[in-house]
């Protein structure tokens, strides 16, 4: 049987007479090894209660109603008819709680960084591979470390259709900045015209489809004028399994969208709000072109892949970094090797910023094809400018 103690100069906590005395939750609340909760209240016979419970909102989703933790422990600590115990200090806490830190950062460094390292390496090997040599002879050589110098790094997303070549669908430059502590991405729409290395004037994204990423990197840097130093194909096959591999990622889509997914042409719709999407739903939303342009297609991408990286870099997902990298790079193609993967997520971590800007066009049609004209020359080279600028 229970008995509850009240709080005129009582511990608040519960004692139980029989068997073995166990730990309480308003133990573990004082020792902040969970959060507190609202005491609960007597039943009155009919099944009552005020305790807060998790409330639905209109658009399906829920909220946790009740006491944040900071409050809550302060008032556990601090409630009337308490005094803390004080307790002695003794001088040797500190050193072993020091070698306690050490032990369990050489055990963590030991079991999970080290194999985590091995097994994400063998993988980003697999995809060097994957990049010829006419690719990486378009690439500008590093001026050194890039977590001290900074780099320029040229990504693709392609897809492609069985039996074909592919084409890229996004195409993004990304300006890391160790000095600034920022990251600027530049998104090219991939319908804009250009003078493809080839002679033939089509749209960029073209030049994946005729000559592979050698051309497509040479596209690029004719198109705006500036070095690549690396270089990465995403095959949005593998899209899918790194959304999945975190866990999903929220995102608020600001209008509602629809479009056209599978062999059954289904209609799939996006409404305005908050979103958990799964790999499926991902790869749809960061695809879609007829709603609107390519203008808002790309800072969709770029807002879906700010959400991605913030999920990747949540605490839950520290420990699955190993097998969400070999995920990851199952479907990539890339000259940069582990540690200069390394340095750009170090380069990310610190990174508290940047510019995000669309290569802004006029959409038009030439011969009947529907092209985005690229801005003026002076234009152009104006918003590279603001991309390269630290």
């Amino acid at each position: 049987m229970r008995n509850e103690d009240d709080n005129d100069g009582r511990k608040p906590y519960k004692r139980y007479k029989a068997g073995r005395a166990r730990r309480s939750s308003v133990d573990d609340e004082l020792a902040g090894a969970r959060p507190p909760r609202e005491p609960r209240p007597r039943d009155d016979g009919r099944g009552s209660s005020s305790r807060p419970v998790p409330a639905e909102r209109s658009d399906g989703e829920y909220h946790r109603y009740g006491p944040s933790p900071a409050k809550g422990m302060k008032a556990a600590a601090g409630g009337a008819g308490t005094t803390p115990k004080r307790r002695r200090f003794r001088w040797w806490f500190v050193p072993v709680g020091l070698l306690i830190v050490l032990i369990f950062a050489g055990v963590v460094v030991t079991v999970l960084a080290w194999p985590g390292y091995q097994k994400f390496d063998r993988a980003v090997q697999k995809s060097n591979k994957r990049i010829d040599k006419k690719t990486r002879a378009e690439l500008t050589a590093d001026n050194g470390w890039i977590w001290r110098n900074g780099t320029t790094l040229l990504l693709f997303g392609v897809d492609s259709k069985a039996g074909e070549p592919a084409r890229s669908d996004t195409i993004m430059l990304m300006r890391f900045n160790p000095q600034t502590h920022t990251i600027n991405q530049l998104s090219i729409p991939r319908d804009t015209r250009v003078q493809l290395p080839n002679g033939n004037y089509d749209k960029i994204n073209a030049a994946m489809f005729w000559g592979g990423p050698s051309m497509a990197v040479k596209a690029v840097k004719q198109f705006l004028g500036v070095d690549v130093n690396h270089v990465m194909v995403v095959d949005f096959k593998g899209f899918p399994r790194l959304v999945n591999a975190v866990g999903g990622v929220d995102l608020k889509v600001p209008k509602t969208l629809t479009t056209i997914a599978g062999a059954n042409r289904n209609t799939v719709v996006f409404k305005e709000g908050m979103h958990h999407f799964d790999g499926k739903h991902a790869m749809l939303y960061v695809r879609i072109r007829h709603a609107d342009d390519d203008f808002h297609r790309a800072a969709r991408q770029q807002q879906f892949v700010q959400a991605l990286e913030k999920k990747i870099a949540q605490p839950s997902n520290i420990t699955k970094l190993p097998e969400i990298g070999k995920k990851f790079m199952s479907g990539v193609a890339t000259d940069l090797t582990t540690n200069q993967i390394i340095e750009l997520g170090y380069l990310k971590w610190r990174a508290t910023g940047g510019k995000k800007m669309v290569m802004v066009g006029t959409p038009g049609y030439d011969g009947g094809v529907a092209y985005v004209f690229p801005p003026s020359e002076a234009e152009k080279q104006k918003l590279v400018h603001q991309f390269l600028t630290n």
